[in-house]
């Protein structure tokens, strides 16, 4: 393996880790995002 194999494969894994942080992030961020949501909408709904 030379060094710019090693290096693409690194930047490749890289990449590849980014992308699955990224999508686990991202589903909890929604997940929190409609538990926000319905938190709110709740009063609002019980109040008018």
């Amino acid at each position: 393996m030379t060094n710019k194999e090693r290096r693409t494969a690194n930047i490749v894994l890289a990449i590849v880790g980014l992308t699955v942080v990224n999508s686990k992030f991202g589903i909890l961020s929604g997940i929190y995002a409609n538990v926000v949501l319905t938190f709110f909408k709740c009063p609002t709904i019980a109040n008018t």
